[in-house]
């Protein structure tokens, strides 16, 4: 099996897509201790460890600090020893520590092994997230950028009642085991499929330093305000229609999610980026749109479809601000350049419900939303100025 491949080829042939997919799958596997046992983890605090709302909160978001500020690091470190041993050594990292879980005697002692899941994962998803956009050519880049996030809504929307089954039947500590084993099962993937390596000092001429920084800052900003949609959506949208005595809130989240993976799974035959100016600014309104239905809806068919508008949007807003980072940079800058901008979106969400939830409780959800729409506004104004320094087409 060959191990090295050369970066941008012209035209992508079937076998990179094949390979693109496969570490796809592999970024999917690897997200499933996480998803496995997030449904799980709250009974564990509360019942063995005997801990309350605020140790919960603690246990289930521990995670993310690490696994945010491991990514960029990751990238720096992804040329020097390349995308393959990054995707193993987090994935084992994962492994260790979630089948630990059941080891843990305290609220302390878990939150310690949830933020060692947080570096594993982040260095695996790292990893996972640019070995597809170094496998295929310029022609599929947005497509390979929008193939992480479409296998993690997979992981999320099956492993959640999975890990669920599974504690009913095998009980809590052997699903802890079994969630960890799994992300194991991305060590053959990461063997088999080809990394792309640079030669040592290849760069790309004529990317001046101001272009590679602002290249990579517009873009990342711009998705932090994009993610603001995905935090209301994820955070909030139930608890709005319960507040009107509606039930069935969840329905909205499941139409923004299968939206996207609908959309992002045609892209694999309709071939189609919105690089152009006019098609990107109405993928911003399209989502801040069904951001404000949701919150002016007092019925549970429109707020669906503010669901659907906001998948929409997100489906090519993150690759094509992904694709944005891609062009401004070297080749060599490209892995750093693309982890610290996925990281963003993780960002993006954590601020984003923090924030959104102040104005909630001082405004109210029909505000929330309002407020969360006009975030997506100004996150298109970034995302023009990004145009302004990416070279697109």
């Amino acid at each position: 099996m060959q191990t090295e491949v050369e970066p941008e080829s012209e035209t992508t042939d079937k076998r990179a897509v094949r390979h693109a997919l496969l570490i796809s799958l592999a970024n999917g596997i690897g997200y499933l201790p996480f998803a496995l046992t997030i449904p799980i983890l709250p009974g564990y605090v509360t019942g063995r460890l005997h801990g309350g709302p605020a140790e919960v909160g603690a246990v289930i978001g521990g995670y993310a600090l690490t696994s945010l500020l491991s990514r960029p690091v990751s990238g720096a470190l992804m040329n020097r020893l390349g995308t393959r041993s990054l995707t193993i050594g987090g994935a084992v990292l994962t492994t260790v520590a979630t089948v630990c879980y059941p080891l843990a005697g305290s609220i302390a002692e878990l939150i310690g092994l949830r933020l060692l899941v947080g570096v594993g994962m982040g260095v695996m998803l790292a990893a996972t997230g640019v070995w597809p956009v170094q496998l295929v050519a310029k022609d599929r880049q947005s497509w390979a950028l929008g193939l992480g996030g479409t296998v993690n809504y997979l992981a999320i929307g099956l492993g959640a009642p999975l890990g669920t089954l599974l504690d009913h039947l095998v009980g809590t500590a052997t699903t802890f085991v079994i969630a960890g084993l799994i992300a194991l099962l991305v060590i053959p993937i990461a063997l088999c499929v080809p990394e792309v390596r640079l030669p040592p000092k290849t760069e790309r001429t004529g990317i001046e330093r101001g272009r590679t920084l602002l290249g990579t800052v517009l873009p990342s900003i711009a998705l932090v305000f994009t993610a603001f949609g995905f935090a209301a959506v994820s955070s909030f949208v139930v608890a709005k229609f319960n507040a009107l005595g509606i039930t069935g809130g969840a329905a909205v989240i499941t139409a923004y999610s299968l939206t996207v993976v609908v959309l992002r799974i045609a892209g694999t035959w309709i071939r189609w980026e919105a690089t152009r100016l006019v098609a990107l600014i109405g993928l911003f309104l399209v989502e801040a749109l069904g951001l404000a239905l949701i919150g002016v809806s007092d019925v549970l068919g429109v707020g669906v479809l503010g669901g659907v508008l906001i998948g929409v949007g997100m489906w090519q807003i993150y690759p094509v601000l992904g694709l944005f980072v891609v062009r401004s940079v070297s080749e060599r800058q490209r892995a750093a350049a693309l982890s610290t901008f996925g990281a963003c979106f993780t960002a993006g969400v954590a601020a984003g419900s923090g924030s959104l939830g102040l104005v909630a409780q001082a405004a109210g959800y029909q505000a929330m939303f309002l407020v969360c729409a006009a975030c997506v506004v100004l996150g298109l104004l970034v995302a023009v100025a990004a145009t302004r320094v990416a070279r697109i087409g």
